[in-house]
């Protein structure tokens, strides 16, 4: 500690120059743990899924739509527990921006299926079962227009119903919430309505399911029972592709962008560059202050405490400012979850960015430090 003030006079003896150096070593950590934060909640997010929750598609196309008459053959297969055919209905409410989404299924294995929701009354399912116009709504919704148990609304859709009309009808029965950190569940900002309202009332593509939403009794079972279901189809005209939740999600995650491969590429390039900068900035500084290195060994200092000092220097400097970096990225992933859905960054994160900065400070100031330990101290006062 006692060699502490000689080394901090020495990071701010051009305070200029550090302070723009401080400032690039900051905002590349500060980029290091948004981009590095949300890649590492979305592979804990798909970590947390649930494992035996099944999702069962078309082979051909997620949009390809699945018959109904499929439910009975899936719900008999050994080892799954419930199973619910699922069709999504765009509408709007009032004006056209305000979309909800309508998420019509079977009641009951529905939210047997997603345990985690909390539905409120607690006899709401049983209400929404029995009320073909009902809707259980999410959270959000009931905080954006006021909606409560007993009102009803419409929304209006591009889907036709058999009357002609494109106004579909619904009537409040309960409200459902999910969990903080909850994945795969529907969003808060939508209604479960009953499937057989939705399908019936359509003017087109009735008796069809966008997919089939199933959960087994342990996620071990999950791949047998998966292969069992798409076995049950294969060479029919509808054979289906079907995936655990986290499996679905890194799959729609991979269609997207390969996120890893960017996030690695982008931090690779910038540590990069700050490794060049950082000893360039430590090699101008040994010889800026060639003469005091010289009286200091003069003085008694050997040359292994010379290459300490100098690399104390680059480390201190390196930490400070790459804390400040990743706390200042911690502040804006948490601001910014409602773009990337990760609400804070992971502890690890921020261990991985301080060893980053320890490696990049002992390999930026090893070359200025060892010359510092080698330094003649005749040649050093004569400025050679």
């Amino acid at each position: 500690m006692k060699y502490l003030p000689l080394i901090w006079s020495g990071i701010w003896r051009r305070r200029g120059r550090t302070v723009l150096m401080l400032l690039q070593i900051v905002c590349a950590f500060a980029l290091f743990a948004v981009l590095q934060g949300v890649d590492s909640g979305i592979t804990q997010a798909i970590a947390s899924t649930h494992g035996n929750r099944l999702y069962i598609n078309s082979r051909v196309s997620v949009g390809d739509l699945l018959p109904i008459a499929m439910l009975q053959r899936i719900r008999s297969t050994p080892g799954v527990l419930a199973v619910t055919p699922r069709r999504v209905l765009i509408g709007s409410y009032m004006k056209p921006d305000q979309i909800v989404p309508v998420i019509s299924v079977d009641v009951e294995p529905f939210f047997r299926i997603y345990r985690e929701l909390s539905v409120s009354p607690s006899n709401a399912v049983q209400t929404l079962k029995s009320t073909r116009t009902g809707v259980i709504v999410g959270s959000q919704l009931v905080k954006r227009y006021g909606w409560k148990v007993g009102d009803r609304f419409v929304l209006q859709s591009t889907v036709t119903q058999h009357n002609g009309s494109r106004g579909w009808e619904f009537d409040v029965v309960g409200v459902y919430s999910e969990p903080k950190q909850a994945f795969g569940v529907p969003p808060p900002f939508a209604v479960v309505a009953n499937f057989d309202y939705v399908n019936e009332a359509r003017a087109t593509d009735a008796d069809r399911a966008d997919m089939y939403i199933a959960t087994v009794g342990n996620a071990n079972q999950a791949g047998a029972v998966s292969l069992a279901i798409d076995n049950a189809f294969a060479n029919s005209d509808h054979e289906t592709h079907t995936q655990s939740e986290g499996d679905l999600m890194a799959t729609q995650l991979q269609k997207t962008v390969d996120l890893g491969f960017i996030v690695h590429s982008i931090i690779a390039a910038v540590f990069f560059a700050l490794l060049l900068a950082i000893g360039a900035l430590m090699m101008q500084s040994l010889h800026e202050r060639t003469a005091e290195f010289a009286v200091l060994k003069t003085i008694g200092f050997s040359g292994r405490q010379m290459l300490l000092l100098i690399l104390a220097e680059s480390v201190v400097f390196c930490l400070v400012a790459a804390a400040v970096g990743l706390a200042a990225g911690a502040m804006l992933l948490s601001r910014a979850r409602a773009l990337v859905g990760v609400a804070h960054m992971p502890a690890i994160v921020g261990v991985a960015g301080l060893g980053f900065a320890l490696l990049l400070a002992i390999i930026a100031g090893a070359a200025p430090a060892w010359r510092g330990s080698r330094l003649q101290i005749v040649d050093a006062l004569a400025n050679r």
